[in-house]
């Protein structure tokens, strides 16, 4: 992933609740489809967004891009850098024409981006950071949860697994449309625990800024220092997950909770 890219996610982030509708619809669509970005023309990338072609330069420009063949640079950009980070040993599962795998290769190629995810967790998890997260959601009257998108089975996993150590705790979902609601019981003796990746949701960073002006204690899980999420106490947690044929395994992340939700029992005295 390019800085350049993460800076404008952050900025688009940032930008987003001052957004016209017709560009938020534009952000929505760009933030959850960066891959396909890289390769639709103007048009396509309007008619997937429901909007005019014109619309789309506008957006583009709003963010100080050129047009829209510098706008679709960044995202190929990415891409590039996406493919020159994967592990040598997955390169060798891709075909030309990425028809041929069978079942079991697909399944020899998501093992191995899993266990590539869990071997990073491993070697790059700050002790100290991992002790200070737990003391901060261990602390927390109640632990508010904000996965959205990929990292929402994360998200509902991780309630689980407090629901079952009787810890109380609140998911801020979007499917009721009352996240902002859910907000309002939220305070500054609570704690909440954030996790988003590149590519970040909008609407995780905006529910993060809310979370922060209520003064709520926050620990991250993300992907690199320039995420949007990271809190100003600075506690963040990285985890990176490696990637196949586009598909992003969630194990380094299921595996991070787990984790904490054990040793946030453990520091109540839950089990």
């Amino acid at each position: 992933m390019t800085d350049r890219y993460q800076i404008f996610s952050a900025e688009l982030g940032a930008r987003y609740s001052s957004l016209p509708p017709r560009l938020k619809q534009l952000a929505d669509l760009v933030s959850s489809n960066p891959d396909d970005v890289a390769h639709w023309t103007v048009s396509v990338l309007a008619q997937h967004a429901n909007v005019q072609p014109s619309t789309v330069v506008r957006f583009t420009k709003t963010f100080g891009f050129k047009g829209y063949s510098d706008f679709q640079a960044l995202f190929r950009e990415r891409l590039r850098g996406l493919a020159s980070s994967y592990p040598e040993r997955l390169q060798t599962l891709r075909t030309p024409d990425k028809t041929t795998h069978s079942t079991i290769d697909l399944l020899t190629g998501f093992h191995r981006a899993a266990a590539t995810s869990l071997n990073t967790l491993q070697e790059k998890t700050d002790p100290l950071a991992l002790d200070q997260a737990v003391d901060i959601l261990a602390s927390g009257r109640c632990i508010h949860i904000l996965g959205l998108r990929r990292s929402m089975p994360v998200a509902r996993y991780f309630a689980y697994l407090l629901l079952k150590m009787t810890i109380p705790h609140q998911v801020i979902g979007t499917e009721s449309g009352m996240e902002e609601e859910a907000l309002l019981t939220a305070n500054s003796n609570d704690a909440a625990l954030i996790i988003s990746y590149a590519s970040y949701a909008p609407k995780t960073i905006e529910l993060f800024q809310k979370l922060e002006q209520r003064g709520i204690p926050i620990v991250s899980m993300t992907d690199n220092k320039h995420s949007p999420v990271i809190p100003k106490s600075g506690v963040w947690l990285q985890v990176s997950e490696a990637d196949f044929h586009g598909f992003r395994s969630n194990a380094a992340s299921v595996v991070m909770v787990m984790t904490l939700a054990t040793a946030i029992a453990n520091r109540r005295g839950s089990l």
